[in-house]
């Protein structure tokens, strides 16, 4: 139902239509169908909101629901549950559908082929009429909720929203909530109070207790789960997390929710991801949970606990950044769902209250007669005999061991037990209540001005000395935030001199975070976080959010870096299990759209990165031994870049600059920098074929990339085209010939070169759909030259530039604006001004026109096309098509494979364009 309704309405029949007026107005559109609620929402530039509500607002009252268009939406449906075949997250929905108690209503099933198609034939259904049944009887105004932001008066956006809204009828329809959907438990409780082993596709190893509660979401003033799961999952000193990471059980712990299953109850997840040592420590975990939750249990409420919690809260509501209008609209129509009007936006964030009471209720339900305990890891396979019936997975249910129990039991304690005996038993394991957080910020005031704000940031040449002689600043002086984004980027020869020493670079940085992680969990919680990573072939430090104490993270985090050798064997071993696992990820269980845009970065990008597999092959010959040196590889010659945002003087910028250069011990600068190069296609078409990594996946993947010049012309006539062919590209692809759930086409821009991308995931062959892509792109562009109207390019010229005219909402976004330029070396952050005066100084057809014919049809094309490894047919061809797949004409030129000397031999004998690399 979620899908048809945007197949056209009585007043907008045409299918595709409402899409293409969102597109070609600057705007996007979507929806989302959770348990509970089905989300529909989109943005246009302001000039175009009544307009759209006009067509938005008809899905809900006038709906053309044809018969003929069900089937191709059953087959959309479909791609979407093959595109998640081999995802962990979609198979525990399957798990949790398979086990949950049939006399509920609660079944969170995912539509394909068999479930709204096959099994209702089968039962004499006709699913088209019970679509529209559903769609008559549930789609009440009493259950719905709307908000509209636009640049017109209240007065005026409720005159429009009455205008096209009122005509949805009330149905007076029952929405029951929590215990008042059923009289019956959403899970039996010997179906609950059991052991899930999973066998993933992916690298995953990972422990999880998860336990059913009563719906929390009446209680969202005082929000007990929230103080529960802070306590869960804490991270700082004498913390579960950081006990579990000393023995090198675990890299990582997250406390959670049950997210869009809720609305009949809650859950509340503990997710341990394992290392290798921790990967069979089951009962070792869940006795230090147990540990732990005896000493919540018995310890009670604490009110410092909960206050430092509130003024946190409080502090990040009063200064959280702002959204874009689509991300506020949907928050609070979500909001208005369970909160009043006047709490809509700062229900989901407030502790309004404590509610002790409520709090200790949940904590006592954390029992282990009430826990449900997944293990997931390829090392279980052999235990996982049965296969879920939603994705076919590897799993199996089983009893609790009961050695855990009794263990765990133990742990818990008893009724009997003082606070003082499990405060000692906690205490033996290390284990404790948080320490008051020594992050909260204190000195939230604003920089005084300066005589001359500057719009756009600027290199600082006072007083700079290599190696950080570049220093680029702008005080805010929009947001008026008591917040700062600090980028270094730091340039070594080391970093990308061979994928070894890439690795151990991006392996040494996570060992770093590690050794931080008690540390840094306070400042993160208190709203100032780092990053520390390789990036674009440097090494990226990132520091955000509030100023009051980011120099003292600042010299934490470079300190550390310094002292960091030799590095601690279980830091070693928990950063090295991780690491593999997302590198193992990558190269063997990709999605196959994702190896396309691997393989294409691999072979463009010079000085960037390395390919995957170099990575993984480098990644087991790593010793810790060899990451001693690491920080001296680095830093014995290096060029720092910094850019400093916000709440900041010039005087702020160089204090943390050369907080940066002390602590590190920088002194020997680069002469000049390492080689970074964006390859120039060969002319012509080029069509790379490779296999799938991933043996799982049942779908194939092709991408397309046409390489187009660089430059403020082109890039605008580039979106300008983008902006009309994009709504048209999905309609035909997807909606139409229905060639897969992933279908994309826009632009992007590389170091040197600019491109149109067009990408589909699909289970027809790969050659077919490079065909329809094809078919496609020729059949437009001859369009744009013959039939495209003045008015029509006008509209899409007008939604390009209401998109580049949009202001920043917050450092964040100003930043990601910014970054281009600046790892790219143009420092070109006027390029987007650029842009905006050259498209309102006009553009004509022929304009377009001549783009098309001079630059965009003689331009080099290359197609990557990944063939799935699962051993399973291709989707037959539609019957109906009259599209063959057409021989090679005799210019299009075929790689085949993947091998290093196939991408060395490209290297040598194509052009490289270099970003600068002098230093000045």
């Amino acid at each position: 139902l979620e899908h048809m309704l945007f197949t056209g309405t009585k007043k907008y029949p045409t299918e595709g239509e409402y899409r293409e007026f969102i597109k070609q107005n600057g705007g996007t559109c979507n929806a989302n169908t959770a348990c509970y609620v089905t989300n529909f929402y989109f943005d246009v530039k302001k000039d175009a909101l009544e307009p759209a509500l006009d067509r938005f607002s008809r899905f809900f009252t006038e709906p053309l629901l044809t018969r003929d268009c069900t089937d191709r939406e059953i087959n959309a449906v479909d791609s979407e549950f093959q595109a998640g075949h081999t995802m962990p997250w979609w198979r525990y929905i399957g798990i949790m559908h398979q086990s949950a108690n049939p006399e509920h209503p609660f079944h969170v099933a995912v539509g394909n082929n068999k479930v709204l198609r096959d099994d209702p034939k089968e039962r004499g259904i006709d699913l088209y009429e019970e679509m529209l049944k559903f769609y008559h009887e549930f789609y009440s105004s009493n259950g719905m909720t709307l908000c509209v932001v636009g640049k017109e008066s209240l007065e005026e956006l409720e005159a429009m929203v009455r205008d096209k809204f009122s005509a949805i009828v009330n149905k007076d329809l029952s929405l029951p909530l929590g215990d008042a959907v059923s009289s019956e438990p959403a899970f039996l409780p010997g179906d609950w109070n059991r052991l899930l082993l999973q066998a993933p596709v992916k690298d995953v190893k990972q422990l999880t207790f998860s336990w059913v509660l009563p719906w929390q979401g009446e209680l969202w003033r005082s929000k007990p789960t929230a103080y529960v799961s802070h306590l869960l999952g804490h991270e700082g000193k004498g913390s579960l997390t950081a006990v579990l990471k000393s023995r090198g059980l675990i890299s990582a712990c997250m406390a959670s929710g049950g997210s869009w299953l809720e609305g009949a109850f809650s859950l509340l997840h503990v997710s341990f991801d394992l290392t290798d040592k921790g990967l069979f420590e089951v009962q070792q975990i869940g006795t230090l949970l147990f540990t732990y939750l005896g000493l919540l249990q018995k310890s009670g409420f604490k009110d410092r606990i909960f206050f430092e919690m509130q003024r946190l809260r409080q502090i990040m509501f009063q200064f959280q950044n702002d959204r874009q209008p689509l991300a506020l609209a949907a928050q609070i129509a979500g909001a208005l769902q369970q909160q009043p009007p006047s709490e809509a936006l700062a229900g989901s964030t407030l502790l309004y209250e404590a509610d002790p009471g409520a709090t200790t209720a949940i904590l006592a339900l954390l029992q282990v007669n009430r826990v449900r305990v997944t293990h997931q890891a390829k090392d279980l396979a052999d235990r996982c005999t049965e296969r879920d019936t939603s994705y076919d997975s590897p799993m199996k249910f089983e009893p609790l061991d009961p050695a855990w129990v009794a263990a765990w039991s133990e742990a818990l304690g008893t009724f009997d037990n003082t606070e003082e005996q499990v405060m000692a038993a906690a205490a033996a394991n290390g284990i404790g209540l948080p320490d008051p957080n020594p992050f909260v910020p204190e000195d939230l005031s604003l920089r005084e001005p300066s005589a001359e704000p500057v719009p756009l940031p600027v290199r600082l040449q006072e007083n700079r000395r290599p190696p950080i002689s570049y220093v680029f600043h702008r005080q805010d002086t929009f947001f008026k935030q008591p917040k700062a984004f600090a980028t270094f980027f730091i340039r070594s020869p080391f970093i990308c001199q061979d994928a070894a020493s890439y690795v151990k670079v991006d392996l040494w940085s996570s060992i770093v975070e590690e050794a931080l992680a008690e540390y840094s969990y306070d400042a993160e919680v208190a709203g100032a976080n780092y990053s520390l990573g390789v990036s674009f072939g440097g090494l990226l430090l990132v520091f955000a959010g509030f100023h009051d104490k980011l120099d003292v993270l600042i010299k934490a985090v470079t300190n550390k870096m310094r002292s960091l050798s030799p590095v601690p064997e279980n830091l070693y071993q928990i950063a090295m299990d991780a690491f593999g696992d997302q590198l193992r990820n990558a190269a063997f269980h990709s999605r196959p759209i994702s190896q396309c845009g691997l393989r294409v970065s691999d072979l463009l990008n010079r000085g960037i990165s390395f390919p995957i597999e170099q990575s993984y092959k480098a990644w087991g010959e790593i010793t810790r031994e060899s990451l001693d040196c690491v920080f001296s590889n680095i830093f014995r010659e290096c060029h720092v870049e910094a850019m400093v945002l916000g709440n900041t003087s010039t005087q702020d910028a160089d204090r943390l600059a050369e907080i940066l250069v002390e602590s590190l011990g920088l002194d020997r600068p680069l002469a000049a920098l390492p080689t970074q190069a964006e390859a120039a296609l060969p002319p012509g078409k080029t069509v790379w074929s490779l296999d799938s990594t991933d043996k799982d996946d049942p779908n194939n993947a092709v991408l397309m990339r046409v390489q187009l010049q660089r430059g403020v012309r082109e890039e605008a006539l580039l979106s300008v085209l983008c902006k009309v062919l994009n709504a048209k590209f999905f309609d035909s692809l997807r909606t139409q010939q229905q060639l897969g759930y992933i279908v994309a086409m826009g632009a992007t821009v590389g170091m040197s070169f600019s491109y149109i991308v067009a990408q589909v995931q699909t289970e027809y062959p790969a050659d077919y759909v490079k065909s329809r892509i094809d078919d496609f792109f020729e059949k437009h562009f001859a369009w744009v030259e013959d039939t495209l109207s003045e008015e029509e390019l006008q509209t899409c010229v007008a939604g390009v530039l209401a998109e580049l005219r949009t202001r920043p909402k917050n450092l964040h976004e100003e930043h990601s604006r910014y970054s281009r330029a600046f790892l790219h070396r143009t420092y070109d952050f006027r390029h987007r001004a650029n842009l905006v005066e050259f498209l309102e100084a006009g553009l004509s057809l022929e304009d377009l026109r001549s783009y098309v014919r001079d630059d965009v049809l003689p331009a080099p094309r290359l197609y990557v096309q990944v063939k799935k490894a699962l051993d399973r047919a291709d989707k037959p061809l539609p019957q109906d098509t009259a599209a063959e797949i057409q021989p090679d004409p005799p210019d299009l030129r075929r790689w085949s494979g993947l091998t290093d000397a196939a991408i060395a031999d490209f290297a040598q004998h194509t052009q490289w364009a270099a970003i600068s690399g002098l230093i000045d």
